[in-house]
């Protein structure tokens, strides 16, 4: 039997909170952060390497939102704040990442599946 290495993520909390992640054929891009190369050559072909610092964290998380606990408002207030705060991602597999991140980018519920994508970035989001 093979090791699971994709699939939906399980289980997710931000900020002490327990959201539902939608099912389905997520793709949510998990960046452990550290550096990003850049590569040139210079005049006689050696090779110049810039590396940049990556914020680490998520992107393209799609969670159900549940009116009713007001989950939208609450993330809302959150990036109104503009502090970081605990997040863990359970993957398929079991892996569990965890990091001290800030939402990203605009809020938004889609109205016609009840669905918010998210993105979270911080200093580390790592393997626990």
């Amino acid at each position: 039997m093979g090791q699971v290495r994709g699939g939906d993520i399980r289980a997710f909390t931000w900020y002490g909170r327990s959201f539902d992640p939608a099912g389905g054929d997520q793709a949510v891009n998990v960046d452990l952060g550290g550096f990003a190369n850049e590569a040139s050559l210079t005049g006689n072909a050696q090779l110049h390497v810039v590396q940049r610092r990556k914020v680490a964290g998520f992107s393209d998380l799609k969670l159900s939102v549940d009116d009713a606990r007001k989950d939208l408002e609450f993330l809302q207030g959150k990036a109104d704040a503009g502090v970081p705060g605990p997040a863990t991602m359970t993957l398929a597999s079991g892996i569990v990442y965890s990091g001290n991140l800030l939402p990203i980018g605009d809020l938004a519920k889609a109205a016609g599946d009840g669905t918010a994508t998210l993105e979270g970035r911080g200093a580390r989001f790592e393997q626990i």
